[in-house]
């Protein structure tokens, strides 16, 4: 079983080595060595348009002990059926048809492929008028109108094209191996459209992922031989404007969004191509586009021969060779691991940033802690943490100790979400690590029926077929199912870090719901709060469900246990897109919170002065250091227990509130004092002149902080005309924080551009607020979806890796 410190440095790892792969370095396939690094980089990044340098290819390994264990086992099916022997699949129907028999294996392979072609993709699409299927329409000229679809037909009903250029890696991997009885040349064409682009249409249900993914692989065999009746992706040679852009594709990795990375174009032309697609022979009325003009859907035979690919006629048990295998299942299970070991360990920095938010203890990771219960997951998670939060001014180390008179009322501890997180993720990083073994083992193994083993001393050199379930993915549907369990509870630890921050009953004196601006009318990330209920939600009811216990029987009852492997993996990805919605969320509120604490942090630390101050203006006989320094001490705690207590207030209200709470210290200390000659008549100017400093110099942070001018603030006096502040700048709250999780603050606030929220709430030009349909038109979610989109793309990653970068033993 992998240990819970290689999913944090394989994670790292992982990272390293696709940005290799996006740089240039060549990924070499052996039948061995497939990495789930590997599988991203040609999954997520299809050849662009242009020859470009860093179009990521794959190349077959020139290993020639691997061409003779294909060779050898090719032989001993072109041996056998040479001499007439029957070999299920060559000679034989399939699953439990297997009792006919042939001696046309090649019509025997195109059946097998007619009947798998079974899958539903909308809209509706016919090659040729003689098999074109009839609407209502062709019945009646006066039809009724079309209604809008529910949902995209054509994305709702096909799977995105990285989960199949992923499927076609990991075929040509399982084949190259030498079990299954196929020509080199086969797995050299895959390669080829891969290279080259050619991205099979494969429907997105009908595989129950036992006798592996049969349908699904049936349109990438029917790519391979050029049938018309299939459509592929295929990058035109170059942008045709005489074609309309008039359908999109996942293909198509340019986005609009300004915070987004460089357009990674989404094809690139890897061989000599036609010069344009407008000298080709195209149905310009059918033919889709992709939104960038670069991709387009076409025919199989047609998508070939703008790549320049040749079909390739296949050969006996070859149909069965490309179909029989669990491709699809452990493409997609590798796509959605390497996506959640990514969540888990940004779950793991998240919750050393909550820390810093809610002025928590690092102690509660201390190695101490989890040596006295060694479980390994929680051992290396305690540590991330603990390493992370080094050098913070916000963390403290430990618990600090006082009397029990003075921390009546007090927390002693922190809440269950930053104190027990090494216990809740430690196991989610040991599930985590072992899923991904599991899925690596998969895609470097041979999962055909039947196999076929070369000759040998063991089978008088003859070979031997052998007939077994190397198809049924079950392996894949458990780790699967355990995936999305540990997502759900990863997704969970985030949303109550989330709401408890938002909360001002549980997040140490900041405002409600992190308002920049005036409570009142600024409600901040309430929204946020509520959506990512919505998401931890879902995450629940995905988390909960077990896929590989619901099967049943399929295909004449041969078929009577089935994995539905690519159904687990499919609803995981589903988990996965919503708990990186869940962390793009959490990470916003975050450094909402963390600039509100230093915000806070520095009206604490105006206190002294402010009160001095009004004692000088108040009280001129109480004016000495000694006197003064005792009537400081005395109030302060006072003053910042009320502040934490009074953060739903309006700032006037809630500013003389907080002053008033200076009397009882103020009268205890001068009764208990020599002091003699204080006027108490003054004590209500004293409490105004508090009041209206502590206004003054908050009013003065926010607008610090928010890079509002004091004259443009809601409501501001006449007297702020004159009066200007100089703005702290993106990221005001860096100096408090641990240099670590600094980096991943100012990354959001800095880099992606995402900032402090409240500065059109102060200025009280929110879009709608004043006269007029007039205002501040940017949301709240579009930081989230900024900051998600930087999740997804590898941004996010790129800066966790650096973080973790000299930190041992992980």
């Amino acid at each position: 079983m992998a240990t819970p410190n290689a999913l944090v440095s394989q994670y790292v790892q992982d990272v390293k080595e696709l940005d290799s792969y996006l740089t240039g370095s060549p990924i070499t396939i052996n039948g061995s060595t497939l990495t789930l690094s590997q599988i991203a980089a040609i999954a997520l990044y299809p050849p662009s348009s242009s020859s470009s340098p860093n179009s990521v290819k794959i190349q077959l390994t020139d290993d020639q002990h691997v061409k003779a264990k294909v060779a050898a086992s090719r032989a001993v099916i072109e041996s056998k059926v040479a001499a007439g022997i029957s070999v299920y699949g060559v000679s034989t129907g399939f699953g439990g048809s297997a009792d006919t028999r042939t001696d046309d294996p090649i019509a025997l392979g195109a059946a097998l492929l007619q009947h798998q072609h079974a899958g539903v993709i909308l809209p509706t699409y016919a090659p040729s008028s003689s098999t074109a299927i009839p609407t209502l329409s062709s019945f009646d000229s006066n039809a009724f109108p079309s209604p809008a679809p529910l949902s995209d037909p054509f994305t709702s009903t096909t799977m995105p094209p990285p989960w199949t250029r992923a499927a076609l890696l990991v075929r040509a991997n399982s084949l190259m191996r030498g079990h299954s009885g196929v020509r080199w040349e086969l797995v050299q064409k895959m390669a080829e459209l891969l290279n080259k682009g050619v991205t099979p249409v494969v429907p997105m249900r009908g595989s129950v992922s036992a006798s592996g993914d049969l349908s699904s692989l049936s349109y990438i065999a029917a790519t391979l031989i050029g049938n018309p009746g299939i459509r592929a992706w295929v990058p035109l040679p170059q942008p045709s404007s005489a074609i309309p852009s008039t359908f999109s594709t996942p293909l198509s990795t340019g986005t609009s969004s300004p915070h987004s990375s460089p357009d990674l174009s989404p094809f690139s032309a890897s061989t000599p191509l036609p010069p344009s697609a407008d000298t080709l022979d195209l149905p310009t009325d059918t033919l889709k586009v992709d939104n960038n003009g670069s991709y387009a859907l076409l025919p199989a035979p047609q998508a070939l021969q703008i790549a320049g690919i040749t079909p390739l006629p296949l050969s006996s048990k070859e149909h069965l060779g490309i179909l029989n295998g669990t491709a699809f299942s452990a493409a997609v299970s590798a796509l959605v691991v390497r996506g959640a070991r990514g969540v888990s360990v940004l779950g793991a920095v998240l919750t050393a940033m909550s820390v810093e938010a809610m002025l928590g203890a690092k102690g509660s990771f201390d190695p101490f802690v989890s040596e006295a219960r060694p479980h390994i997951g929680q051992i290396y998670s305690a540590r991330l943490m603990h390493t992370l939060l080094a050098g913070s001014s916000f963390a403290s180390e430990h618990d600090v100790e006082v009397k029990i008179e003075d921390d009546a009322g007090v927390l002693r501890q922190d809440r269950y979400s930053l104190r027990t997180a090494p216990q809740w993720l430690g196991p989610q990083f040991e599930d985590l690590a072992n899923a991904a073994q599991v899925i690596t083992t998969e895609v470097n193994s041979t999962t055909d029926n039947p196999l076929i083993e070369p000759p040998s001393a063991s089978n008088n050199q003859t070979g031997q077929v052998h007939h077994a379930g190397n198809f049924q993915a079950l392996a894949l549907t458990n780790a699967m199912d355990h995936v999305r369990l540990s997502l759900a509870h990863i997704g969970k630890l985030m949303f109550v870090q989330l709401t408890e921050i938002v909360n001002p009953a549980m997040n140490r004196g900041l405002f409600p719901n992190l308002a920049g601006g005036e409570v009142g009318l600024d409600f901040a990330f309430k929204g946020v709060d509520i959506a990512a209920s919505s998401y931890v939600g879902e995450l629940n009811a995905l988390g909960g469900m077990n896929v590989g216990v619901g099967n049943v029987s399929a295909e004449m009852h041969n078929q009577s246990v089935n994995s539905l492997a690519l159904i687990s993996a499919r609803y995981t990805l589903t988990a996965l897109e919503v708990t990186t919605l869940l962390a793009a969320s959490h990470l916003v509120v975050i450094c909402q919170a963390l600039d509100l604490r230093a915000l806070s942090e520095e009206l604490r630390e105006s206190l002294p002065g402010l009160i001095r101050s009004s004692i000088t203006d108040t009280f001129p006989s109480l004016t000495d250091d000694a006197t003064s320094a005792l009537l400081v001490a005395a109030i302060i705690p006072a003053l910042t227990e009320t502040l934490d207590r009074t953060t739903t207030l309006e700032t006037n209200a809630r500013m003389y509130k907080v002053a008033s709470a200076c009397v009882v210290p103020l009268v205890t200390a001068l009764s208990t004092s020599p002091v003699q000659g204080a006027e108490l008549s003054a004590l209500p100017v004293f409490i105004a002149s508090i009041a209206a400093g502590l206004v003054n110099k908050l009013t003065e942070l926010r607008c610090a902080y928010l890079g509002v001018q004091p004259f443009a603030v809601r409501g501001a006096s006449l007297s702020a005309e004159g009066t200007e502040v100089a703005w702290r700048g993106p990221a005001p709250a860096s100096k408090y924080l641990a240099p670590r999780t600094r980096a991943l603050y100012e990354f959001v606030r800095v880099t992606l551009g995402v900032r402090m929220h409240g500065a059109a709430n102060l200025r009280g030009d929110v879009f709608g607020m004043r006269d007029g349909l007039e205002g501040e038109d940017a949301t709240i979610g579009n930081g989230v979806s900024v900051i998600c989109e930087a999740i997804r793309d590898g941004r996010v990653g790129r800066v966790v890796v650096g973080m973790l970068e000299g930190i041992e033993g992980l």
